[in-house]
């Protein structure tokens, strides 16, 4: 999917995607991640680590209330799922599946209180960076959850949403 057939009003208020460019040469690639420069995302880069999706499983419903989260897909297929419940949100009770794949990578900016969910999709085990715009803090973490199969969200996953 490319950025154009993205449009704006079919994501959460404060979401931004922008396409990652690999430079690729006679002996590998390199992939830039993440650049102030590009303007997407007003604080700066505090914290990094990745995280993996093993095929065929999910992770999720989370949700953050201090921080933005900021994804990067580097190895793997995957579906993010958002849904904004945000009573403030200009886009609240809207929900929306977004497929990314390591042929046509994305920096997804996810906003604090956007329920979100990543599901593998493909035969590998995927691996994505997350930039946050906090540390993440092990003794009292920012992460609110709910079972990917929850009436409380207005968005309903498939039975191909499975979790562990």
């Amino acid at each position: 999917m490319s950025e154009a057939e993205v449009d704006a009003g079919s994501l959460p208020s404060g979401m931004c995607l922008r396409s990652l460019a690999a430079h690729t040469g006679p002996h590998g690639s390199a992939l830039d991640l993440y650049d102030p420069s590009w303007g997407v995302h007003d604080q700066p880069l505090v914290y990094a680590h990745v995280f993996t999706v093993r095929p065929g499983t999910a992770k999720g419903w989370g949700r953050h209330e201090r921080h933005d989260d900021r994804y990067a897909l580097l190895v793997g297929s995957i579906e993010i799922a958002l849904c904004d419940t945000r009573p403030e949100s200009p886009t609240c009770g809207l929900g929306v599946v977004l497929p990314i794949d390591d042929t046509d990578r994305r920096l997804v900016v996810i906003p604090r209180g956007v329920w979100h969910a990543t599901r593998n999709t493909g035969a590998e085990e995927a691996l994505i960076a997350d930039f946050p715009t906090n540390p993440y803090a092990h003794e009292a973490p920012d992460k609110f959850s709910l079972p990917l199969d929850t009436d409380e969200l207005p968005l309903r996953l498939g039975p191909e949403w499975v979790g562990f």
